[in-house]
């Protein structure tokens, strides 16, 4: 699923006025604000080839809200209370095309959501252990595979990656394949282990007794083909796959092979924390529900007059100082005056990013005081003239 895909499939009908897309170890999701949203769901379970909407689940409004307010906490991971998660989801706004980055509504919305993790981990008592989809694994090893000084192979260097090697650090013998040598060389120096080739895996994987891959492919990287090969070498020792892949690394039908078992992120729940209390959780949901809330109104303020007043006089200023500074250049061809007007549209843009998205969160958090003080610097400055 990309912003390509979904941009080319609505074309100029898009029901979408804000789109970002969070991808997390096992999942795909699509937040968007939309004024039609059962038109935008079938249209989304077009884009992903499903034969109905029976295949996903879509939520609206605070149902919305707090479902990402979970996800950032960790509360609906398969490693519960993950830590990575709410890096991805502050920044899934960040990696939008330039086309949708111009629209703030999500990217605040998001942003909230990963600020707010922290306190939420708090209130159900889950942040107190390393929790992630690499760190189960790194309990499946040591719980299931049980051996003293296992040889392990990590394909791939990103995050979930290093932090599952880094863990096993000290008690397994670890090589680093990756497709770039040098990046490959670097992680395996960084963990005391040594580099080698992508395509050197299957001769490594013969000794090898846990494979873990975490790679950001688009494609599966070990075949079946590959892994049955291997498997005719293990000489009745086992090989242990723990694909932390999205989209998975490792072709499924592998784990049908003799010596081979292949496990995704979700076969590694039981490896996660255990669950909070229900009262835990009870409390955690009522605080979720009230951020919720009020991340709504970052995305329908109630009274949008402030931010309207406040772009409507720096236009004022930018086209008043765009026609003084013209005056200066009695010979600018259209070109120059394009150029100049696109220019100071652009600085003020900028310039104004920040405040508007400080008055959007005193009205979302109701501040009258605040918003009264805000108007009369703004006045002082100029702003209101």
């Amino acid at each position: 699923m990309t912003y390509r895909l979904i941009e080319s499939a609505v074309r100029s009908s898009s029901p979408l006025s804000d789109l970002v897309l969070l991808r997390t170890c096992n999942r795909v999701e699509v937040y968007a604000l939309t004024r039609a949203p059962r038109d935008a769901a079938a249209m989304l379970v077009r884009v992903f080839g499903l034969p109905d909407e029976s295949y996903v689940y879509a939520l609206e409004d605070a149902d919305a809200a707090a479902h990402l307010l979970r996800v950032a906490g960790g509360l609906d991971s398969v490693a519960l209370g993950e830590t990575q998660i709410a890096d991805q989801v502050g920044r899934a706004p960040k990696e939008r095309p330039a086309k949708w980055k111009r629209e703030q509504g999500l990217a605040e919305f998001f942003a909230r959501a990963a600020r707010s993790a922290p306190k939420l981990r708090r209130l159900t008592g889950i942040d107190r252990d390393s929790t992630s989809a690499s760190h189960a694994a790194v309990r499946y090893v040591r719980q299931v595979v049980g051996l003293d000084h296992p040889r392990v192979t990590l394909l791939g260097t990103g995050k979930m990656a290093r932090i599952a090697a880094e863990a096993l650090r000290g008690t397994a013998r670890i090589v680093v394949v990756n497709r770039d040598a040098r990046r490959a060389a670097t992680t395996a120096q960084r963990l005391g282990g040594r580099a080698a080739r992508l395509r050197d895996l299957p001769k490594i994987l013969e000794s090898t007794d846990v494979l873990i891959t975490a790679t950001s492919a688009d494609r599966r990287i070990v075949s079946k083909r590959v892994l049955a090969h291997v498997s005719s070498k293990l000489a009745g020792r086992r090989l242990w796959i723990l694909d932390l892949g999205v989209p998975r690394n490792v072709d499924p039908a592998a784990a049908d092979l003799h010596g081979v078992t292949l496990l995704t992120v979700d076969d590694l729940g039981p490896w996660a924390k255990l669950p909070p209390p229900p009262s835990a959780l009870a409390k955690a949901e009522r605080q979720l529900r009230r951020d919720a809330e009020r991340s709504l109104e970052i995305l329908r303020p109630r009274d949008a007059d402030l931010v309207v007043s406040l772009r409507r006089a720096a236009e004022d200023v930018r086209r008043s100082e765009v026609e003084r500074a013209l005056g200066y250049l009695p010979h600018a061809t259209e070109r120059d005056r394009a150029v100049l007007d696109k220019m100071a549209d652009r600085l003020v843009n900028r310039l104004l990013h920040g405040p508007t998205e400080f008055v959007r969160r005193l009205q979302a958090d109701e501040d009258e005081t605040a918003m009264a003080a805000f108007l009369e610097t703004w006045d002082i400055l100029g702003g209101g003239e």
